[in-house]
């Protein structure tokens, strides 16, 4: 089956509203036929900035159903095995890195991260010049990371939400010392 790359503008403004909305975006898939080249595959081109897109994959072998993976294109994480999801251990290393090397900047990056969990609106004004180095060594825009923790809370949200949802990842940024 083919693989569909489909541009998406999330339109929702609250929690229950996204989850709905992207609930509602992947029972519009076509169903597949079986596994590997008979299963229907989805990249949903959510975010733009500059250069960089965040893409959701579908499927995804985690938890099955309406889970995704968070991927950053044109980047990537790990120098061993290199993969363009970046794990919450992953947001955590470029959070300390950006903590450590641009403390002024650091509390407009600990501003926008309330915001988009708040839902809120977010800029990244000011954070131009904030960058950390990836997998490669290549430094890249904070603004990126921040737009990829902007979708693992609405994955959260959408896989745990009888639990927590997005407060487990933003709790734990919080024990970090990350927020």
């Amino acid at each position: 089956m083919a693989l569909h790359n489909i541009e998406y503008n999330l339109q929702s403004d609250n929690r229950t509203g996204i989850r709905i909305e992207v609930a509602k975006l992947f029972t519009l898939e076509e169903p597949g036929i079986g596994k590997g080249e008979n299963c229907s595959k989805y990249h949903y081109i959510v975010e733009h900035y500059g250069e960089y897109s965040i893409v959701l994959k579908r499927p995804t072998g985690l938890n099955k159903g309406f889970d995704f993976t968070v991927n950053i294109s044109g980047m990537y994480f790990k120098k061993n095995r290199r993969y363009s999801n970046p794990s919450h251990n992953d947001i955590f290393k470029v959070l300390n890195y950006v903590k450590n090397n641009y403390e002024h900047e650091y509390d407009i990056v600990t501003k926008q991260i309330i915001n988009i969990f708040q839902i809120n609106e977010y800029s990244f004004r000011g954070l131009e010049n904030v960058v950390f180095p990836d997998g490669d060594r290549i430094l890249r825009p904070i603004a990126i990371i921040l737009l990829a923790i902007k979708w693992l809370f609405i994955e959260q949200d959408i896989t745990y939400w009888n639990w927590s949802g997005r407060n487990m990842l933003y709790n734990h940024l919080i024990e970090m010392g990350l927020v």
